[in-house]
């Protein structure tokens, strides 16, 4: 991390540009990344953007990680094709900054995020107190 600090509040990030290098094998057949704008956006729990940061030391221990908030957002490229990215940003202890915290996170068409989501809430079992397997 260390870059696209959002000073304070994580505010809403409609409106702002994203990139996607592409990939060694892609690059080297002579073709580049891709740059979107994000266009909608969802959080999974909103009021966490705006909590004050952990103390520093954190009062939770060592083993804290900081302060997650995870969020889904609509890309539109410039093909005018849409793109759906599960993203999470990261507020370090003690810090009073957000950063973009997942490099590495699904982004695809939207009907493939739709296909995954649908098929992963279906496994009722996952989200019990104690999760178990779905029998197959």
């Amino acid at each position: 991390m260390g870059w696209a600090r959002i000073k304070g509040n994580l505010t809403s990030r409609i409106g702002c540009q994203v990139s996607f290098g592409a990939p060694k094998d892609v690059l080297e057949k002579g073709h580049g990344g891709i740059s979107g704008e994000i266009i909608d956006e969802v959080w999974a729990y909103p009021d966490e953007n705006t909590k004050p940061p952990h103390e520093k030391p954190c009062r939770i221990g060592d083993g804290c990680w900081g302060d997650y908030s995870f969020c889904s957002q609509l890309i539109r490229w410039p093909t005018g094709e849409h793109a759906i990215r599960l993203a999470y940003y990261r507020r370090r202890c003690g810090e009073d900054h957000w950063e973009y915290a997942s490099q590495m996170t699904v982004s695809s068409e939207c009907e493939t995020i739709r296909t995954l989501l649908e098929r992963t809430l279906a496994q009722t079992a996952w989200f019990q107190p104690m999760p178990s397997a779905s029998p197959r």
